[in-house]
């Protein structure tokens, strides 16, 4: 009997731990901390394996991101399902959902990679997809709150703006961040689309 699929088995998962470890570098130590060896020494693989499944740096950083944003888009599709089917949002839950996708935001890597994209034309493309889930997740919050469609368009951009930048902020500048003072940034915003779901 062949060991034909276990040996395959065995060489996604490693693939899959050099990614994830490529993403932990990243958060932890930046971009400019990714190598070969050092995605070896993390993943706990023989140094051959990187080169073996990523010829440079260029492939395993766009396939890195590429994993991110599959598993970030799978996980907020959940969240855009739930929240199409469970009624009307009121203003408070809405801003404790905002609130808790910031406070959960713990690792640099998925900012590096943006700025990555900046400077690598083909990482825009799959940068792009990560934005315009996080812009799904928006709508279908603000379409829960009573917002129109019309309004959410142009609404739904904003809260990922303000999101992705209190989240820099969180990262950049710990405890400098007033919680009240974000839960009325979010609360201007459902203001605008939705006077009513702020009373």
């Amino acid at each position: 009997m062949s060991d034909g699929p276990k040996r395959q088995a065995r060489g996604l998962e490693r693939r899959a731990s050099i990614l994830q470890a490529t993403l932990r570098i990243v958060g932890r130590d930046g971009i400019t901390a990714v190598t070969h060896r050092s995605v070896a020494d993390e993943a706990g693989v023989p140094f051959a394996s990187v080169g073996y499944y990523f010829a440079s740096k260029e492939d395993l950083l766009r396939e890195a991101l590429e994993a991110f944003v599959d598993e970030e888009v799978a996980r907020l599709q959940a969240v855009a399902d739930a929240l199409q089917g469970a009624g009307e949002l009121t203003a408070s839950q809405l801003v404790d959902g905002f609130d808790a996708v910031l406070s959960g935001v713990e690792s640099r890597a998925q900012f590096e990679i943006y700025l990555e994209a900046a400077r690598e034309p083909e990482l825009q493309q799959v940068a792009d997809r990560c934005f315009r889930a996080y812009e799904d997740i928006a709508r279908a919050a603000l379409l829960a709150a009573g917002a129109s469609e019309e309004d959410v368009e142009t609404a739904a951009p904003a809260v990922v703006a303000l999101t992705d930048g209190l989240a820099v902020r969180h990262l950049a500048a710990p405890g400098t961040l007033d919680r009240n003072a974000l839960r009325q940034a979010f609360l201007l915003i459902l203001r605008a689309v939705n006077p009513a779901v702020a009373a």
